[in-house]
């Protein structure tokens, strides 16, 4: 009769190879449904750091664009922009943009934890989540994979090392 532990191992095995070949080659385990993927990303208008009105035509620069939704109080947001910084030089030669939208707090909370963090991405404050809330978010950290046409490729909870994937520079 096999043992416990053999029996663990052969249904561990079998829920790993369920779960890998359930998703499409190079396809992400945590790539999200969302209904804007395929889809022109929603114009916004809201305010940066510097209290200036900017949109997102304005930031994209007509670039493709990674928008990070995000918030300071969260473990994994704050995991995430470790990755995006890493990733920083990499964006400007493949001349990605990166766009950081924080949602639901004020620029008092964000400004402190911008400049500890020497962030140097485009902040935008999303004070009242409406601009996440037209993004369909239904949590963060999201990440939002916009090619330079504006349209929406892929949605995802952490930036996959593959990401150029979804602009064709990879």
């Amino acid at each position: 009769m096999p043992s416990l532990r053999k029996i663990f191992m052969a249904v561990l095995f079998i829920s790993l190879c369920a779960v890998r070949f359930s998703h499409a080659e190079g396809e992400s385990l945590f790539m999200m449904e969302n209904p804007l993927i395929g889809e022109k990303a929603p114009e916004f208008k809201s305010k940066n750091l510097q209290g200036k009105e900017v949109n997102l035509i304005q930031l994209r620069e007509g670039k493709s664009t990674i928008a990070f939704f995000w918030a300071t109080w969260c473990p994994h947001c704050r995991e995430q922009l470790g990755k995006l910084a890493k990733a920083q030089e990499d964006f400007a030669q493949k001349g990605i943009k990166v766009i950081l939208v924080d949602v639901g707090e004020e620029a008092s909370q964000v400004k402190p934890f911008v400049a500890k963090n020497k962030i140097g991405f485009d902040v935008v404050l999303d004070e009242n989540s409406e601009v996440a809330e037209s993004y369909n978010i239904i949590g963060v950290p999201t990440f939002f994979f916009i090619d330079k046409d504006g349209t929406v490729r892929a949605v995802e909870h952490f930036l996959p090392e593959d990401y150029s994937k979804y602009f064709g520079n990879g």
